[in-house]
């Protein structure tokens, strides 16, 4: 038979278990969420300004090592990749001449006609959804540019899009997207490397790369024509196309 001391004990015994198995239930409950957050649909916008990120970057890794074109006209191949010439003639002893005078517009015009019918098919299926999902989803007329800056690239959208399910209204007309590359730096090269093979017939890339050490240019000769391939030493962005100048006739 307990005392009165004993069952004093046992009662508070059972207290404090109580307490901690409360303690421990409050604590879960309040730690749960951080430890397995619900999954974070994109909005809208962050789902149209993905997809014009992505498809910018899979238009770069296209037109780079190309010369600038995602359907190179006059070209040579090189490393089983149709390498454009963005300073070509098809004479003996002559200089070449610039193909390109405006190789930044080109390759801007470029990544957005490669990117636009991408983005389109995205709002599509953006529609498509979330119309499943009981949205009233209406859109319009889509325009896109691209716009090659130092260290970046800018793309910018505008479409009326609207988005409606009861009281809940989504409205935008506007997305942007920065991509983080120096792709201008490498085309603005380019262009004075075939500025200097159309003057002078040849361009010193070592004297170059001895003041502008963040680029690596490689030049070999194949065949009839230099490939040049510029590489940033940071990001590895490599941007290669072809020169075809002062060449001498077989035999020679």
């Amino acid at each position: 038979m307990l005392s009165r001391k004993g069952k004093k004990g046992q009662v508070t015994l059972f207290v404090i278990i109580g307490i901690v198995i409360a303690a421990g239930i409050g604590t879960y409950f309040a730690v749960r969420p951080r430890l397995a957050p619900a999954p974070i649909e994109l909005s809208p916008e962050a789902f149209i300004e993905k997809c014009m990120s992505d498809n910018a970057g899979e238009a770069i890794s296209k037109l780079s090592p190309q010369g600038g074109s995602l359907e190179p006209e006059l070209y040579i191949l090189y490393n089983n990749k149709t390498v454009e010439y963005l300073c070509y003639t098809n004479l003996y002893y002559t200089a070449c001449q610039n193909q390109r005078p405006l190789l930044k517009e080109h390759v801007e015009a470029e990544i957005t006609s490669y990117v636009k019918p991408r983005l389109q098919a995205c709002i599509s299926d953006l529609k498509e959804k979330k119309e499943a999902e009981g949205w009233t989803v209406t859109t319009g007329v889509l325009t896109l540019t691209t716009t090659l800056m130092p260290k970046k690239i800018i793309l910018e959208a505008e479409m009326p899009l609207t988005l409606r399910k009861g009281e809940q209204v989504i409205s935008r007309n506007k997305f942007k997207t920065i991509l983080s590359e120096p792709l201008y730096e490498l085309v603005m090269l380019a262009s004075e490397i075939s500025n200097q093979e159309a003057h002078w017939g040849n361009f010193d890339q070592l004297g170059y790369m001895i003041f502008y050490r963040q680029y690596d240019i490689e030049k070999i000769r194949d065949r009839e024509a230099t490939i040049y391939t510029l590489r940033d030493r940071n990001s590895k962005l490599a941007f290669t196309f072809a020169v075809r100048g002062y060449v001498m006739p077989p035999g020679i």
